[in-house]
């Protein structure tokens, strides 16, 4: 990651989502992008709460994330790979096992106003797996 791909999340933004495959209701809401020091903070009207900073030294991108309503603390770590931002993270299992799973968050920009959020589970094959996919489109003024 980059200060410069940093730059180009910052703003306004509504998003929709879902679980893949096409499961259950589709989630939509809006979001707030700041620069904060170093740090990029992204919350959303949901309840949800993300932080990330770039390390320029590691060239590293670290950060969390809590939703209010879940007790669970995420923390990631990733890097820009290409024109995608690759967050791993360790958590839950989602089928409510008692090991946790590994996750990745792969955020994607599209266009200037337009940007994807996909997030994958490392199954036991070794493949990771798609669960969930957000679109956020960019709020003009």
């Amino acid at each position: 990651m980059s200060i410069e791909f940093m730059d180009r999340l910052v703003g306004d933004w509504t998003y929709e989502g879902r679980g893949v495959p096409d499961d259950g209701p589709i989630r939509s809401g809006t979001e707030t992008v700041t620069r904060r020091g170093v740090w990029l903070v992204i919350e959303s009207d949901d309840g949800a709460r993300f932080q990330l900073a770039f390390d320029a030294e590691t060239g590293r991108v670290t950060g969390d994330f809590v939703n209010w309503d879940d007790p669970v603390l995420w923390t990631y770590d990733g890097a820009l790979e290409g024109d995608r931002l690759m967050l791993n993270s360790r958590g839950p299992r989602m089928d409510g096992g008692a090991s946790e799973a590994l996750y990745q968050d792969v955020w994607s920009i599209v266009s200037p106003n337009e940007r994807v959020l996909t997030g994958r589970v490392l199954g036991a094959d070794g493949q990771w797996r798609e669960f969930t996919t957000t679109h956020y489109r960019r709020r003009l003024a």
